[in-house]
């Protein structure tokens, strides 16, 4: 099902002694705005890896590390606001993100003009579509080979509104023909290849720093009685994190505290949900910055997020790699990522998810949980995105016509 990986142990295979390393760009408009999307951490984790072996720079909207070169554009946190507006809002009814496609237009010529100036032997897109739109322009002038993750769930909306399994993404980011894939399980794997069957396509799951996230270290006064539960999400009632679900399980634990890290359009809504079923002393809803969430996993008892359909789930990884328990979802998925790291149930039926919970505050799980999280540290999956950008970059390379004596 999936490409073989080239086996290197050193980094002499990497370029020949004397020549210069392969330049790698990734690209994400929101990387250094925002801190707590999937894609936009990765983006970053790749990044300072994959600097060991490759020449990398990452194309981001603010600085966050030597690699990056911020570009000119508006990312999708700073576009939020100005797209509701009431004299905006008309204009962009018609997208589901407004704030989303004006990154995607802002960021586009930005991008495009540093890749065809600063010239790399291939092209990485997190941003989605716009990503592979632009990396395809700068291909077809000068043959960059592009490398894709696909970030977006498998799951989508039939036409009858109901959630179905049809990777309309992944089908619509597949008419750009990355040079190669990379999805997250198999099961996407399979998807892939019914869409497009010569695909080239590794799986590769998502990763965690088990250096910033540990069991040990400073911790937050979160000022909420023990035991606490934290659910991490973006507060859109559209979305698929279902924090109302968390918070009515919590609410049948009479001494359990419910601890919500996140922001989004509806916070008030979950706010006053939250108080209405637990009280102002059980619950509460924090923003707080991404260098300051391993000290929140650290403060609390174990970690809930019962998505309908996630990608993958960071968050699951961050709260294990921190020694806490987790319950989420039982779906194919979570019991990839959660495996004996937590309990996994129907979210749905309240009375069985609370009991899950009690059980998972009830044993001590830290061993287990962060042995768990060590098989997706982002050191062993840097290493295994490097072979593929090598593979990849070769292959282009073979494919290329021979110059004319």
């Amino acid at each position: 099902m999936t490409q073989q990986m080239i086996s290197s142990t050193d980094n002499t295979q990497l370029r020949s002694t004397g020549e210069r390393p392969y330049r790698i760009v990734l690209v994400h408009p929101s990387a250094g705005v925002n801190w707590s999307g999937g894609a936009e951490i990765m983006a970053i984790e790749l990044s300072r890896r994959l600097s060991s072996y490759f020449e990398v720079e990452l194309l981001s909207g603010a600085a966050c590390g030597s690699f990056s070169y911020p570009i000119p554009c508006i990312p999708r946190s700073h576009a939020f606001h100005a797209v509701r507006h009431p004299l905006i809002a008309p204009l962009v009814r018609g997208f589901t993100n407004p704030e989303i496609v004006v990154e995607h237009l802002t960021g586009f010529f930005p991008c495009l003009l540093r890749l065809l100036t600063h010239r790399a032997d291939l092209i990485f897109p997190h941003n989605d579509y716009a990503g592979l739109a632009m990396a395809a322009c700068v291909r077809a002038l000068t043959k960059t080979p592009i490398l894709f993750t696909e970030h977006n769930s498998l799951m989508g909306k039939g036409d009858d509104g109901s959630l179905q399994k049809n990777g309309k993404c992944l089908q619509r980011n597949l008419r750009f023909s990355p040079d190669h894939l990379v999805v997250f399980d198999e099961a996407a794997a399979e998807l892939a290849q019914t869409f497009q069957p010569t695909q080239p396509i590794s799986v590769i799951p998502n990763g965690v720093n088990l250096e910033q996230f540990t069991p040990e270290g400073v911790q937050l006064d979160i000022d909420l009685p023990k035991p606490v539960v934290l659910c991490v999400a973006s507060l859109n009632r559209k979305n698929q994190k279902r924090v109302e679900l968390a918070i009515q399980a919590v609410s049948r634990l009479s001494n359990v505290s419910l601890l919500v890290c996140g922001d989004g359009p509806d916070r008030l809504y979950f706010e006053s949900l939250g108080k209405q079923l637990l009280g102002e002393k059980r619950f509460a809803v924090r923003t707080l910055p991404f260098e300051r969430m391993p000290e929140v996993y650290r403060s609390v008892d174990a970690f809930t997020l019962p998505s309908i359909h996630e990608p993958f789930g960071l968050v699951y990884l961050e709260a294990m790699a921190s020694g806490l328990p987790v319950v989420a979802t039982d779906d194919e998925m979570r019991r990839y990522i959660v495996g004996d790291g937590g309990i996994l149930c129907d979210v749905t039926k309240l009375d069985i998810y609370a009991t899950a919970i009690q059980e998972a505050l009830s044993g001590n799980w830290s061993v287990r949980a962060r042995q768990n999280a060590t098989r997706f540290s982002w050191d062993a999956i840097a290493l295994r995105y490097r072979d593929v950008i090598l593979e990849t970059i070769l292959q282009s390379k073979k494919e290329l016509p021979l110059p004319i004596h």
